[in-house]
Parts: structure tokens; C-alpha cells; sequence
């Protein structure tokens, strides 16, 4: 029985957690929006799922090691400074191509860097509910638990890319698949190399408080041409922050402060990872929500 759950409960978690998103997304939508519910929509989707994985662990030691409030060193402020913003320019630029490619030239930016529906919501509720709480409470259940009990079982390589691609899922759209993908593999690259989810978090901060910027300074200046200057712009903070990025990789590789990844059998630890009842309930879900989109009415 425990052998069952240890197997099961976590890809179960990936299920529950895309269900209540989905359906408390729309529900705090249909009730009007606004702050409290949408703050208790992204708790709820996230907390209870995290709860179901921390049920299903033989030892929660390795997801304790990685809660610890530990200072942060420098080293893991600046790259999670640094990936964050790179991982933030190039989520837009990806997005912003796929839109573009799918026919959507004339789509309003914040459909394209934001999911969470912001009607009623100022600038100080923005920054507390997109900016700080999703990146909280997703980190800790997918960087804090998931990443660490998929590394119980895959090796680095794997576990990194399925993080991404859990991320990726749980926006619940194709059209924003590709920028989500890198941002989770970098998130939970910063958890692995530093074995805390501190750095993930601060990361995720960056990057939503990018987003949040871009479109805040978008909407205010449209009438003034800023569109005409975006992507050269953009362009130069993605070079200077994926140099600064490298840089910070580099020195800390020189000073073997990088861990080794655990070695992988390629894409049977990749399969490992998927090929348990509760994650295919979980690529359904994902799958049944694309279709009915695409055929739902336009």
C-alpha cells in the first residue's frame, strides 16, 4: 500500500492541481474577479496538492533541507536575479513569435506574458497575487516536493525537463507552452544546484515582475510608439542578462560549487517519470482542456 502510494500520489497531485486551477480559474472569473478570490483560487490549486505529495514521501528530509530559511549567498541572489530576467525576455519572445505565427499579430500583450484574469485588481494587488503568492505556492509544490520526489526515482537531466514541461502544462495553453517550459527548467535548475527552493522563488519573482512591468509600461505609453522600440529593446536586456547569466555559471563551474547531475538512462527516466496512472490523468486532463478550446465557441 505504501509502495502504491509513493507511486501513484504524486502524479495524482499534477491531476488535482491542473483541475482546481482550471475550475477555480473560471469559477473566480464568473464571481467577478477581484483579489481575495483569485489569491484564494492560486493557494487552494497549489497547497492542496503539495499536501497530497508531502502524504505520499518515504522521508521528507530532502524537501525540509530545501524549505530551510538559509541566508542566501551571493552567488545564489545574483543567477536567480539573472535567470529570472532571461528566462522572462526570452518567455516573451517565444510567446510573442507563436502568436504571431498562429495568425494573433494584433494580440494585446498581457494575453500573451499573463494568465490570471486582473479585473479589479490595482497595481499593489498585481504585485501581491501575480507576482509574490503564485511564485510562492507554485515553487514550493513543484521546485519544493515534486522536483524532489521525482529525483527519487529519474536523473537530473530527466527531472529537469519534465519540471519544465509540468509547468508548461499546467498554463493549460499551447499558446503559452514554450515560455513556461524554460522558465520551470530554470527554476528547477536554481533548486538543484543550490538545494533550496529560495532561489526558484526569487526567480520566479523576477520574472513575473517583468511581465508585470512590460505590460504596465506597454499599456501607458502605447500612445507614444513605445511598440516601434519593444523588441530592440527587449533584445538588449535578454544579451546582457543571458551573458550575465553565463558568466555567473561559469565563475561558480571554476569554483566547483555546481553539483554533478545524477546520472540518467535518457528518455526511459523521462518515461519513468509519465508512466504512472495519476500523471496520464494528468496529460488527459490537459489534452481534454486543449480540445474543448478548440472547439468551444470563438
Amino acid at each position: 500500500m505504501k509502495n502504491n502510494r509513493i507511486q501513484l500520489f504524486p502524479g495524482l497531485s499534477l491531476f488535482l492541481c491542473f483541475c482546481l486551477l482550471m475550475g477555480s480559474g473560471r469559477l473566480a472569473v464568473r464571481l467577478g474577479g477581484g483579489t481575495p478570490l483569485l489569491a484564494a483560487a492560486e493557494t487552494i490549486s497549489f497547497l492542496l496538492p503539495l499536501g497530497l505529495v508531502l502524504f505520499s514521501m518515504r522521508d521528507q528530509k530532502r524537501f525540509r533541507n530545501r524549505l530551510r530559511l538559509r541566508s542566501l549567498s551571493k552567488d545564489a541572489i545574483l543567477l536567480a536575479v539573472e535567470l529570472g530576467v532571461t528566462a522572462a525576455v526570452l518567455s516573451l519572445f517565444l510567446n510573442f513569435l507563436i502568436f504571431r505565427l498562429a495568425g494573433f499579430a494584433g494580440a494585446d500583450l498581457s494575453a500573451i506574458a499573463l494568465d490570471v484574469p486582473q479585473s479589479g485588481m490595482g497595481m499593489a494587488a498585481r504585485l501581491l497575487v501575480i507576482v509574490l503568492l503564485s511564485a510562492v505556492v507554485e515553487e514550493l509544490y513543484l521546485r519544493g516536493a515534486l522536483f524532489a520526489v521525482q529525483e527519487e526515482s529519474a536523473g537530473t537531466s530527466a527531472c529537469l525537463l519534465f519540471s519544465g514541461l509540468i509547468f508548461a502544462m499546467l498554463h493549460g495553453s499551447l499558446m503559452n507552452f514554450a515560455g513556461p517550459l524554460l522558465a520551470g527548467i530554470a527554476f528547477a535548475y536554481l533548486t538543484y544546484v543550490f538545494n533550496s527552493v529560495w532561489p526558484a522563488i526569487l526567480a520566479h519573482v523576477v520574472n513575473n515582475l517583468y511581465y508585470l512591468f512590460v505590460v504596465w509600461i506597454t499599456d501607458t505609453y502605447a500612445a507614444f510608439g513605445i511598440w516601434n522600440y519593444f523588441a530592440g529593446i527587449n533584445l538588449l536586456v535578454l544579451l546582457l542578462f543571458a551573458y550575465l547569466s553565463l558568466r555567473s555559471l561559469e565563475k561558480m563551474l571554476a569554483r566547483e560549487k555546481i553539483p554533478h547531475f545524477e546520472k540518467s538512462a535518457g528518455w526511459y527516466d523521462l518515461w519513468l517519470l509519465v508512466c504512472n496512472p495519476g500523471t496520464a490523468a494528468f496529460l488527459l486532463a490537459f489534452a481534454a482542456n486543449l480540445v474543448l478550446k478548440w472547439v468551444g465557441p470563438r
